[in-house]
């Protein structure tokens, strides 16, 4: 009862600053784009500020409009979320022709840095703009209605009861494109944004590619994975997540090394994967593990194609619920992921057909007993991942380990 009470303080207290709020940021976005470079139908800006998994999902779709693009001598700007920009830089540079790198956090909060953004974006002079998310972002899109492209494209808004600055923004854009309000997995979430503009561009006379995009690595990434999986076989462990609810306990990250190493012994090495920042897991990982398991630690030592060089070798990664196990599932690596369930099929599992290898997920008892019974709606609370209990990874990792 308190914690609703709160919760509904927290959004009349949003209700009321959000007048001011679009007031301060349109004000902002208004005169960042007074002055802009006339549109050219050649320049399709197109603008991402999610996360890298997400990024990850619409990779092949945006090779896919590049590819037709090209075919009428048009191309892409990328106004892409500065934290897998270079990643986009290395894998898709040949298909972009142009990659905007983008704090989107800052960009939020810090209205200078919006305001020469802004001013850049509004200096390219693109005649479409696409703003294709599903999880839409008032405060990042915002400036698009804006600017003077005179193609706008964005979705439906499919709330119930939804924000009202999204009938601010509606004016904004030229085309709304359908979005179905059942749970899509988001590969084919992009694809159906993909499709509906293929509809578009269709009713303007222009033939369209195949709706087909393949999900899957760049060669570059395999063939590194190769290079690295001929020094021996080796097991992934990447215990960090972006959010602390998803985040299995290191302590039973190193329970599940001392059960693999107990059965394997050397012959696989144990490598514990992720960021700098997740290096601060190790010294309980390894102190659960024990003095006689050997842990090769690499947080902070790959970047982002590192790391997926070094998936893509592995014979096994074991990865809570982030980017980490997108790389594996679309790198072919037999991947076991441990996660929450919260957003059931928006993320994973992965479509069976959409995978080279076994992704096998686990969730905590409580939600797979409500999957078994048909209902993958979100819970009320987040469920506990530490529910999820090592012997049961354990388990699940020699089954994938021995198939």
């Amino acid at each position: 009862m308190l914690r609703s009470f709160f919760a509904r303080l927290r959004q009349l207290s949003r209700q009321y600053r959000q007048p001011r709020r679009i007031a301060r940021l349109s004000q902002v976005d208004a005169a960042a784009l007074a002055t802009q470079a006339p549109p050219n139908p050649s320049r399709v800006l197109v603008v991402r500020n999610d996360s890298i998994g997400d990024y990850l999902l619409y990779r092949p779709w945006l090779r896919q409009l590049s590819a037709e693009l090209r075919r009428h001598n048009r191309h892409i700007v990328l106004a892409a979320n500065a934290l897998w920009a270079p990643l986009a830089q290395a894998w898709d540079g040949d298909v972009v022709a142009e990659i905007i790198p983008v704090n989107f956090g800052r960009f939020m909060q810090d209205l200078p840095y919006r305001a020469d953004v802004v001013e850049r974006l509004g200096q390219l002079g693109a005649g479409e703009v696409q703003y294709p998310q599903h999880g839409r972002e008032p405060v990042v899109e915002n400036f698009i209605r804006f600017l003077h492209a005179p193609v706008r494209v964005g979705r439906q808004v499919v709330h119930a009861n939804p924000d009202p600055w999204f009938a601010v923004l509606a004016a904004g854009y030229t085309h709304h494109l359908p979005t179905s309000p059942a749970v899509l997995f988001e590969y084919d979430r992009n694809g159906e944004f993909f499709a509906g503009w293929r509809q578009l561009v269709a009713a303007a006379g222009a033939a369209s590619l195949a709706t087909t995009a393949p999900l899957a690595l760049p060669a570059s990434v395999h063939e590194a994975g190769e290079q690295l999986a001929a020094g021996g076989p080796y097991i992934v462990l990447f215990p960090g997540a972006s959010a602390r609810q998803k985040r299995w306990p290191a302590e039973y990250f190193g329970e599940l090394a001392r059960g693999l190493h107990q059965r394997y012994g050397a012959h696989y090495q144990l490598v514990v994967a992720g960021s700098a920042s997740d290096a601060e897991y190790v010294p309980a990982i390894a102190q659960a593990a024990g003095p006689t398991v050997p842990l090769h630690d690499h947080c902070g030592r790959t970047d982002l194609p590192g790391l997926a060089a070094l998936i893509a070798g592995a014979r096994l990664l074991i990865s809570n619920d982030t980017v980490a196990a997108h790389l594996g599932a679309q790198a072919g690596t037999p991947t076991l992921v441990l996660l929450m369930g919260e957003n059931y099929g928006k993320f994973f599992p992965y479509p069976p057909a959409l995978l080279g290898a076994t992704c096998r997920c686990l969730f905590p008892p409580s939600q797979e007993a409500r999957f078994a019974q048909g209902d993958f709606s979100p819970p009320a609370q987040d469920p506990l991942i530490a529910q999820i209990e090592p012997d049961r990874v354990l388990s699940t990792a020699i089954e994938l380990l021995e198939k």
